[in-house]
């Protein structure tokens, strides 16, 4: 988004989030801890539809806030990947527990594209968190769903699905981590991305509007 040059920039809502953009490895909010929301306004609204359009375009079943820059514990899933089809979930302020079972399936994330992996995780897992209407939600999940909401639960706590594969997997990957990292750096020296402290400072701002009493 532009702003021409002849006008002055017309300073955002209170509440406006702005337009958001898939953010790829090692942008900084993948690897930061997300805070609860203490505030769900039309900011937040918005962000949840347009992380659901950032998803389909891609081809995904799920998408966490950090995978678009934002520092809330927040994610969206449709398990078909289509906009037509499955139901669309919404999580606010999810935990999880009572995990069971062992499962091994091969996984993909869309801010590692073109990577996948065989990842371990719990088959079962129970979720409680809020929707955005703020209605209370509990479900006791199994097979993919409870895959997709563990994954996304990962991004939530600035963990990555790379970070589950034991070690001779993970030194597979590594050469292929370093260079998203060299393309990450050269797209920031280039100035097509912010440096990262600006980065920082974004997070920090969304953070103390939205997470903060």
């Amino acid at each position: 988004m532009s702003v021409p040059s002849s006008s002055q920039p017309t300073p955002p809502a209170p509440d406006d989030i702005g337009t958001l953009k898939l953010v790829e490895y090692p942008h900084p909010a993948l690897f930061r801890k997300s805070k609860p929301l203490l505030k769900i306004d039309e900011g937040i609204r918005d962000a949840i539809e347009q992380m659901f359009d950032i998803m389909y375009e891609s081809q995904g079943v799920g998408l966490a806030a950090n995978q678009v820059a934002l520092p809330y514990r927040m994610f969206v899933i449709n398990v078909t990947a289509d906009p037509n089809a499955g139901e669309e979930l919404v999580f606010l302020n999810p935990t999880l527990s009572r995990p069971r079972g062992t499962a091994i399936q091969e996984e993909g994330c869309l801010s590692l594209p073109g990577l996948r992996a065989d990842v371990r995780r719990p088959e079962r897992v129970v979720v409680d968190a809020w929707s955005l209407e703020g209605e209370p939600m509990h479900a006791d999940l199994e097979g993919f769903l409870a895959r997709v909401v563990q994954h996304e639960y990962d991004h939530l706590e600035g963990r990555l699905f790379t970070d589950r594969l034991p070690e001779a997997a993970g030194l597979e990957v590594k050469r292929e981590l370093e260079l998203f990292e060299d393309m990450f750096a050269g797209k920031q020296s280039r100035g097509e991305l912010p440096d990262t402290d600006s980065l920082l400072a974004r997070l920090d701002q969304l953070e103390a509007e939205r997470c903060s009493p």
